[in-house]
């Protein structure tokens, strides 16, 4: 993974900010809409994807549509208050809903003429909602770095993903689509992986809580729209024959301050 720079600067009044390199206004400026022009479908006619990458496709195209559900929950809590972020996390969930639209364009190049999209609604139960936000209100800032860095490990395990399915299923319009959303998601990572590196150094309250998230959430983000079966294929599929990868991001999460030793995505994989 490339270094990421200084997660914080100076203020003239002695304070510091978190990722002060990222332009949350260039951000939102040169946000990645549609990618259907670019996503050469008719070359499927000739060279389909697989069953096993299809049913993976379709898991990824689900995940990142449950970027709203997620994002519901996030901001009823503390972390609307900053800005910056709000702007960094509306702009987020665009992108990540033409990823998924592209994604669902791929699935329907591989149906018949005619098929209707799965465009099935995710809902979030009310009560869940009230709840979430009245615990994190409570809470207050530190929610913050609880966020930031469940979007850091998300980031590092979905683009681990959607790396391995262009590496198993070698087709070479899929393996171009996917380099096309990594850049797109290579920037939201640099935002939050500062941020969350910030946000946990300068607050033990927020390591502790973070750990405690982090151990008890789904991964990925998003799992719950679907059921553990499927969850349980897709990261099979993924990474039984790489547990490098595994190890590889479990790592990662142990530079996070105060995360070390959680083994979160091999648990997850249970590998």
């Amino acid at each position: 993974m490339p270094e990421q720079p200084e997660a914080s600067v100076e203020t003239a009044g002695g304070g510091a900010f978190p990722a002060p390199h990222f332009d949350v206004r260039d951000f939102a400026r040169t946000a990645a809409g549609s990618h259907r022009e670019r996503l050469g479908l008719e070359s499927y006619r000739s060279a389909r994807l697989t069953d096993d990458t299809l049913r993976a496709l379709r898991y990824l195209q689900i995940i990142e549509r449950a970027t709203m559900t997620h994002l519901r929950s996030v901001l009823v809590t503390a972390t609307h208050k900053d800005a910056r972020i709000t702007a960094f996390l509306v702009t987020w969930a665009y992108e990540k809903y033409w990823i998924a639209d592209a994604l669902e364009q791929i699935i329907l190049a591989h149906q018949p003429e005619g098929a209707e999209a799965d465009r099935s609604p995710f809902i979030t139960p009310v009560e869940r909602t009230i709840r979430e936000s009245i615990v994190a209100n409570i809470i207050g800032v530190p929610m913050i770095a609880v966020h930031m860095a469940l979007g850091t490990v998300d980031e590092w395990l979905t683009q681990a993903a959607y790396r391995r399915l262009a590496d198993l299923d070698g087709n070479p319009q899929l393996a171009q689509t996917i380099a096309e959303f990594l850049e797109v998601k290579e920037r939201q990572l640099d935002f939050f992986e500062a941020q969350a590196r910030f946000r946990l150094t300068e607050s033990p309250r927020a390591r502790s809580l973070t750990r405690k998230r982090l151990a008890r959430t789904p991964w990925p983000i998003g799992a719950k729209a679907e059921p553990d079966s499927e969850t349980r294929w897709f990261l099979t599929h993924l990474f039984s024959g790489a547990p490098e990868v595994v190890d590889e991001i479990d790592a990662r999460v142990d530079t996070l301050p105060g995360q070390s030793g959680l083994r979160l995505i091999r648990k997850a994989a249970r590998l």
